[in-house]
């Protein structure tokens, strides 16, 4: 097993990714109870070479030309990732964001619980979301410890993003996923932020768009325009 040595972010990155699959797979229940690498590289895009790589980090998970055991390679990634049946986060948000993400990205269902909601309209305070009550993000200071909440998802109005890290910060958040359009912020010292920049996502791929259209009318074949033959009538 590798155990020297810091672990790259992007092997971490891909390793979530697998855990994340492979929890699909249990819980449409497919009937396929094994699973290959050159599987998990074509379903997920990724280098074949790099995903036993990144397995192989973990220790033995499969065995040669039999592939991984999809119920035992979910346990291991969960382990590896300090991952549990259901890993608690805080959720930072107006209420209607906390519904809409609920809605989109119900964290249940992905082995995550949230166990916190902050917003930041003093309207929001005491409405409950998923059962939990909501409560001003000046309460943050004053969280349960004993929830064990140690990553956050941050989706707060841009002013208040550097207020809101430092906050979570001083309470022993390690690690921020952050949906706010904010291009800069103030990061607490020892804090990983994930940062989603969808504005800049949206921009970068309208500019794909446009090189592609470009390059493929650069490419096009030119129109044969027939010349008439010295006697011919043009219509």
């Amino acid at each position: 097993m590798k155990t020297q040595g810091r672990i790259p972010d992007e092997t971490i990155y891909r390793l979530s990714l697998y855990h994340c699959y492979v929890g699909e797979i249990l819980r449409r229940g497919d009937s396929a109870s094994r699973i290959t690498s050159a599987q998990l590289a074509e379903e997920l895009g990724i280098k074949q070479e790099s995903v036993r790589r990144d397995i192989s980090f973990m220790g033995g998970a499969g065995r040669p030309g039999a592939g991984y055991d999809v119920g035992e390679l979910f346990e291991k990634l969960k382990r590896f990732l300090g991952l549990c049946d259901e890993y608690p986060v805080i959720r930072v948000g107006t209420v209607d964001m906390l519904r809409a993400l609920e809605f989109v990205f119900p964290e249940e269902s992905y082995g995550l619980k949230p166990v916190a909601y902050y917003s930041e309209l003093p309207g929001d305070v005491g409405m409950v979301v998923s059962g939990v009550e909501v409560r001003h993000i000046d309460e943050i200071p004053h969280i349960d410890r004993a929830l064990g909440a140690h990553v956050a998802l941050v989706a707060c109005s841009r002013p208040l993003v550097d207020r809101v890290l430092g906050l979570l910060g001083g309470v022993g958040v390690g690690g921020v996923l952050l949906l706010t359009p904010a291009v800069q912020y103030l990061k607490p010292e020892g804090m990983v932020v994930r940062h989603m920049r969808m504005q800049c996502d949206i921009k970068s791929l309208a500019c794909r768009y446009h090189l592609t259209e470009r390059e493929r009318r650069e490419t096009r074949p030119a129109e044969v325009v027939a010349t008439p033959a010295p006697g011919d009538t043009a219509i």
